[in-house]
């Protein structure tokens, strides 16, 4: 059955707002080429991957990286505080949460640090702006341009697909003048879009597409959207060609995060060259109800970031990929009437993979010394990211972040 025009139009806007390219790279050969892992990189072997896993809403660092060592923790949270039995012990003084069993194990195998107290000058307690922080590392103003923008502006000018967000979320991380970063919902949707296409019409949409942009509309608007759906149609097959080859016996377990982390997986064993991927994980707003919610989320990122290291493994690519774990601040020590948290200061930052240097960064904060009813600080944030951009992926750290701050050594 042929395609009525309508639904021509449906599957051309439905086929940009699924693979969000922005951009005409995908519809040149060597954006194909990219795509296919056929392109001739620089870093062909042994590239440095980051992965940035956001925890959107404010993770309760104080119930994830446990101070089950002090008094004034259970003084403060008589309902939320792990007792002792249930902690999973670093040391004798801190621990993680009973849901973050897979961390643990990769803590004691060296291969996972954990910053203690990150955070900057100042705090703000609302979520958009301190996230639009984290994301622009610019604490003392109002920015424009990201953290990965600027990265990939000043160290990988050249580079023609460095970074892929997975996930509709809004994110600041990437931008800057010139950076065009792909946005892809998830594979499943992509996919199903794709499958809604029959193969004697791929041909001739494709057709109709370039006809509109070669005639040159009087409108722009019509242009650009014809390119950009020109990109996305012809990038369909070079995607499936990509992912189709990987072959991986792990098991992911359900939800949004471990797909998205999956996903990651398939395009980082298909050397696409990608330096940088992007996803989020939501739900850590517990201003009520925390203990079970909370549980529930980091069981999810656990298990989730357990399944991609064992993928990464299997497919030798551990020792490749360093995954970073954040949350744009932490809670109030003190539990509110509602049996959750509210929004606080600083909170922990994991870094897993195969050449990590695991082990505790920081001081945690202190409980004692508390500025407002909140912890005080330990580590500035920007000296992880400065870590990360130096030590793992080789580019201009002082040039992304606007100075020099101190290395922590993890890498």
């Amino acid at each position: 059955m042929r395609m009525t025009r309508r639904d021509f139009l449906k599957l051309s806007a439905g086929v940009i707002a699924t693979l969000s390219f922005g951009g005409t790279l995908l519809a040149t050969e060597k954006g194909r080429d990219i795509l296919r892992g056929e392109a001739d990189f620089k870093y062909r072997r042994r590239t440095p991957v980051l992965v940035v896993v956001q925890l959107s809403g404010g993770n309760d660092g104080l119930n994830t990286v446990i101070p089950y060592g002090s008094g004034a923790y259970y003084d403060a949270r008589p309902g939320l505080a792990l007792q002792q039995h249930e902690v999973l012990a670093l040391n004798e003084t801190v621990g993680l949460h009973p849901a973050l069993a897979h961390l643990q194990q990769y803590y004691e195998q060296g291969k996972l640090a954990i910053i203690q107290g990150a955070g900057y000058p100042q705090p703000d307690y609302s979520h958009f702006r301190s996230m639009e922080i984290w994301q622009t590392a610019k604490p003392e103003e109002l920015h424009a341009s990201g953290w990965l923008g600027r990265y990939i502006q000043s160290s990988l000018p050249e580079h023609q697909l460095p970074a892929v967000q997975i996930g509709g979320f809004t994110n600041k991380a990437f931008s800057a003048p010139g950076i065009n970063v792909p946005s892809i919902e998830s594979l499943g949707s992509f996919y199903a879009l794709s499958s809604q296409i029959p193969a004697n019409d791929h041909k001739r949409m494709t057709s109709a597409l370039m006809k509109i942009y070669q005639d040159k509309p009087e409108h722009e608007w019509l242009r650009i959207s014809a390119t950009q759906a020109l990109a996305a149609f012809q990038s369909m097959e070079s995607v499936q060609s990509m992912v189709s080859a990987y072959k991986s016996g792990v098991s992911y377990p359900k939800g949004s995060l471990a797909s998205r982390l999956q996903l990651i997986a398939k395009l980082a064993a298909a050397k696409s060259g990608t330096r940088v991927y992007y996803v989020e994980l939501g739900g850590f707003d517990d201003h009520a109800n925390e203990k079970e919610q909370h549980a529930g989320t980091l069981r999810e990122l656990d298990e989730a970031l357990h399944a991609f290291y064992t993928d990464l493994q299997a497919q030798r690519l551990h020792r490749d990929v360093v995954t970073m774990v954040f949350s744009e601040f932490g809670r109030r020590l003190k539990e509110n009437g509602s049996g959750g948290t509210d929004h606080g200061t600083a909170a922990p930052v994991f870094v897993l993979g195969g050449e990590v240097k695991g082990g505790l960064y920081g001081e945690y904060p202190s409980l004692a010394k508390l500025i407002h009813g909140d912890l005080k600080y330990e580590v500035d944030f920007r000296s992880v990211y400065y870590t990360l951009i130096e030590d793992w992926l080789g580019g201009d750290a002082t040039s992304t972040l606007g100075g020099s701050f101190e290395k922590l050594r993890f890498i």
